[in-house]
């Protein structure tokens, strides 16, 4: 199991149980603190920093390379739509419809 799956199950049981107690405020409370300093503790926030680290180094080019191929994506079906790969070669361009007639095609 990896690290991080093994920290996901911890967790969320912490999380369930804190959800689930019944034991009222006080044991709310003394869960509330242990989870506080093992969150500030110096070995998790080395590991938050990491995260943070590899986040704002990798995150930006994900999202970029994402919207470059939604990019060619959507290219791809609009040249299939219009002219099935082939673009228009048309020397005047149509008027928008509601508009006056293009006076060049006159």
């Amino acid at each position: 199991m990896k690290t991080s799956s093994k920290l996901s199950l911890v967790v969320g049981l912490a999380a369930g149980y804190v959800l689930g107690a019944r034991a009222g405020r006080d044991r709310y409370d003394q869960i509330a603190k242990a989870t506080q300093s093992v969150w500030n503790s110096g070995p998790v926030q080395k590991q938050v920093q990491n995260v943070q680290g590899l986040t704002s180094k990798y995150v930006p080019k994900a999202v970029e390379s994402s919207f470059r191929g939604a990019g060619k994506v959507a290219s791809g079906l609009v040249d299939k739509v219009i002219g099935n790969g082939v673009k228009s070669k048309k020397s005047t361009p149509e008027a928008p419809t509601g508009t006056v007639p293009n006076p060049a095609k006159s």
